[in-house]
């Protein structure tokens, strides 16, 4: 197994493995292609050939009966690796301040200061 630099990640490769988590979390590690490009599919081979997760096709038989609200095509199973991997950058992504939460933290600060 490969080890992955969280620093060398693309931007897509970051978007993949964190659709891949909300995936797995939500809707029991199954994907969907309309959400996915061919860079996205090359991402996921790039982790699967560092051993950090497996993913592949639904068979065609099960489309049909899987389908309901959502349209899942593809499969995938994380490693304890490709869990972390996926939780470092939820991590990363959650300490950016977003302009709107900063413009929460500005007005709670002067309540505070108006407050004392």
């Amino acid at each position: 197994m490969t080890t992955i630099d969280i620093n060398a990640l693309t931007k897509v490769e970051r978007s993949i493995i964190l659709y891949a988590e909300s995936c797995c979390v939500d809707c029991g590690g199954l994907l969907e292609g309309i959400r996915m490009n061919a860079d996205d599919m090359t991402a996921l081979r790039k982790f699967a050939d560092a051993g950090i997760l497996t993913f592949g096709c639904i068979p065609a038989r099960l489309l049909g009966p899987l389908s309901g609200l959502r349209e899942p095509t593809h499969w995938i199973t994380f490693t304890e690796e490709a869990w972390q991997l996926a939780h470092a950058l939820r991590r990363e992504r959650a300490a950016r301040v977003t302009a709107s939460r900063r413009k929460v933290d500005d007005a709670l600060a002067q309540r505070a200061t108006e407050a004392a």
